[in-house]
């Protein structure tokens, strides 16, 4: 039977209005409570209590927005919150939405379900006791469930060992997944002065009443400068204690990639701890590589018990090895040591090894920059450091000390002192030679380079066809000049002293000055000149510039002068005996056994663009003394000589004057007539004047023949 009542259109009325009345009622209540909830009062009154004891103060503007759905929130406006006992600013919010709830309407703890932070602003900083200064307000007074947070458009200003650390736009989204722990992905800008580097982060967060603890977390960071860029990621698992206030890390893994350089590095770290502002790594190790095909670099690298604080850094022992391959060589470098890092000393190693090796590629082994050396290294700083080495170069003992440090002037100084028993640069002269005509060196002209000040021995050079002994020089060098001074060897049998040095132009110019006691005079000749003439041992006093590229262009350009005071030799390619034997002959023999033999040799020579010329040189034999005029093209070779020869047995007779033409090899030889004939009229009188003379030559050349013919 059916109820009339559900068949009345009273009852529907009366129920839907009492339904009405009861939802009206129920959001007034509900609005009264969040009003009352989010009354200003209230929310003064929480904020004090949730800061009591912290000696913070906090203020946020009176503009106050509320709201019930789709849960209870409130929004404040530029909360402030000052350092512990100051009104210095600790964190400044922008704006702040939290969102409640419905049970904490009537729990006594409130439940926050959403809370956003946009445009924050905070100074994080480690307090003299170890403690991050906004620690406290990650501990409320009272017992608070939050199930999500996030900080967006927010900014960190961090400062770690008296450094400032800038991270803008910060965004941080954690939330609650109860026993599965608190999800999380955080990213940001690390500002720099030319471009950022952006990073983010991501894991599962686990907190307990002991700790926190990230299983897995996940990281990456890039930053890009014009065309370079440059990527990191890594994991690892995180774990904080609050029983010990330590944080340790394990597994944890790095790469990092950068592409236009083709630079790729791997790192792994099994195990960190950070306690009591001492991070410990007991070992590290990684590898790279870089470059591109034709100039490849492959390492690896190694730490060892690294100890780390704010004042003090100490690693037991550290291992890097580094190969380069190119299509010519492969160098090997090996450095190995302890370090020691100390904040008003810098970086120190007391014990460091390093090794070298440089060895070719496909083709007949030339081994060099073989080097074990052992010694000490200190850098306080960029423009501050130095070093003391013993050991061997090229299996030769060898020492070597540094200091690099800043000057008055805006360049800064190198000082080095170097001290070789024995070079060798047989293994290098192939590159010497190809790089010979490259102008100033390029290392001098790229960057910030110092001032090179450098002492320099070495026992014995050992060059193609030279050796060099017992050398001793000052080499100053900058981005203008290139000076070895003081400059003292044992040179081709004997001594020189002076000095060297090569100025930046466009060629280049070059300035040798050297005083050679007791010396072989013809390679001495032969080096600078490419002129064998003249062989013997003398003294030679040289003062020469040049410029140029090339050995052609040094020789075109040669001005200066050059004094020889040769003994017991030979003026090669002219045999002035065979001449006067033989009379009057346009083309003499050529070979190494035609010379004349001296026993004094005296020439001062004036050089102008590559042609030496000079007056009065003077050789003295067993039986002649010849006086000379004339020049020499030491770029052409060729030579013109005006001789006057004397009899030195018989002062008193007539001498014979010669002329010399054509190359220094295989000159033209003739007499010179008209200095022979001079005051005779006719030509019985000059034939006849002319035999006297040559038999009369020939006899001061033949003695015995001459008393034979009497």
């Amino acid at each position: 039977m059916k109820n009339p009542l559900l068949n009345s259109g009273k009852f529907w009325l009366k129920t839907a209005v009492t339904a009405v009345i009861f939802l009206v009622c129920t959001a007034a209540i509900l609005y009264a409570s969040v009003y009352a909830l989010f009354s200003p009062e209230q929310i003064e009154a929480s904020v004090q209590n949730a800061f009591s004891g912290t000696g913070r103060n906090i203020r946020f503007s009176s503009d106050i927005r509320r709201s019930w759905f789709p849960r209870p929130t409130v929004t404040l406006k530029n909360v402030t919150i000052t350092q512990p006992q100051s009104n210095q600013t600790a964190l400044h919010i922008k704006e702040t939405h939290i969102g409640l709830g419905w049970s904490s309407l009537w729990n006594d703890y409130p439940v926050i379900e959403k809370w956003v932070i946009t445009g924050a602003d905070a100074v994080l900083s480690r307090t003299d006791d170890g403690k991050w200064n906004l620690q406290d307000l990650l501990h409320p007074s009272h017992p608070t469930s939050l199930n999500r947070l996030i900080i967006e458009n927010s900014s960190l200003h961090m400062n770690i060992a008296g450094q400032t650390h800038i991270i803008d736009n910060f965004y941080l989204n954690i939330r609650n997944n109860g026993a599965d722990g608190r999800p999380f992905k955080i990213n940001g800008s690390l500002r720099r002065s030319n471009q950022p580097i952006q990073w983010q982060g991501s894991g599962v967060f686990n907190a307990s009443e002991t700790g926190w603890n990230i299983p897995n977390l996940l990281w990456e960071a890039s930053i890009a400068e014009k065309e370079n860029k440059l990527s990191a990621d890594g994991s690892g698992t995180w774990t904080w204690s609050s029983e010990n206030n330590s944080l340790q890390a394990d597994n944890l893994s790095l790469r990092t990639d950068n592409p236009t350089q083709n630079f790729h590095l791997t790192a792994q770290i099994p195990h960190l701890s950070l306690k009591n502002n001492v991070l410990n790594i007991p070992s590290l190790n990684g590898a790279f590589t870089a470059g591109k095909p034709e100039s490849q670099w492959n390492g690896s690298f190694k730490l060892d018990k690294a100890s780390i604080r704010t004042s003090v850094a100490t690693l037991d022992n550290f291992e890097f090895n580094a190969s380069n391959k190119n299509a010519v060589h492969q160098t090997n470098l090996t450095l190995t040591g302890p370090l020691l890092w100390q904040q008003n000393k810098g970086l120190q190693s007391s014990s460091i090894n390093l090794t070298t090796l440089q060895d070719t590629v496909n083709r007949l082994p030339n081994p060099r920059f073989i080097s074990q050396l052992t010694g000490s290294f200190n850098w306080n700083g960029k423009e501050n450091w130095q070093g003391d080495f013993k050991g061997t170069f090229d299996r030769q003992p060898l020492a070597l000390v540094f200091k690099y440090q800043p000057t008055e002037e805006q360049t800064p100084l190198l000082e080095a002192g170097i001290a070789l028993q024995k070079l060798s640069l047989l293994p290098y002269w192939d590159d010497i030679q190809a790089n010979s005509g490259s102008g100033y060196p390029a290392i001098l002209n790229n960057g910030p380079i110092p001032r090179i000040d450098a002492s320099i021995k070495i026992g014995n050079i050992q060059i193609p066809g030279l050796q060099l002994d017992n050398i001793e020089t000052l080499l100053n060098a900058d981005k203008e000049h290139i000076t070895l001074s003081h400059f003292k060897a044992g040179l081709y049998g004997g001594q020189t002293e002076g000095g060297i040095s090569m100025a930046n132009t466009t060629p280049p110019t070059y300035h040798l000055q050297q005083d050679a006691q007791n010396v072989q005079i013809r390679p001495l000749l032969q080096d600078l000149f490419g002129f064998h003439s003249f062989s013997g041992n003398g003294d030679a006093i040289i003062d020469l510039t040049a410029r140029g590229n090339n050995r052609k262009q040094l020789i075109q350009s040669l001005q200066g002068m050059l004094t020889l005071n040769i003994l017991d030799g030979a003026w090669k390619g002219i045999d002035i005996n065979n001449i006067l034997k033989n009379g009057i002959s346009a083309q003499q023999s050529s070979g190494e056994h035609v010379q004349t033999p001296f026993h004094r040799f005296t020439l001062n020579s004036e050089i102008d663009k590559g042609i030496s010329h000079h007056i009065n040189t003077e050789l003295f034999s067993e039986h002649l003394h010849i006086v000379s005029n004339g020049y020499t093209d030491l770029n052409t070779q060729e030579l013109s000589e005006d001789l006057l020869i004397r009899n030195t047995l018989n002062p008193s007779a007539k001498p014979i004057p010669i002329k010399i033409r054509g190359n220094v090899a295989n000159p033209s030889v003739t007499l010179d007539y008209n200095r022979i004939t001079h005051g005779l009229n006719n030509p019985k009188e000059k034939q006849k004047a002319l035999e006297q003379t040559l038999r009369e030559q020939w006899h001061w050349l033949n003695p015995e023949r001459k008393q034979a013919d009497k």
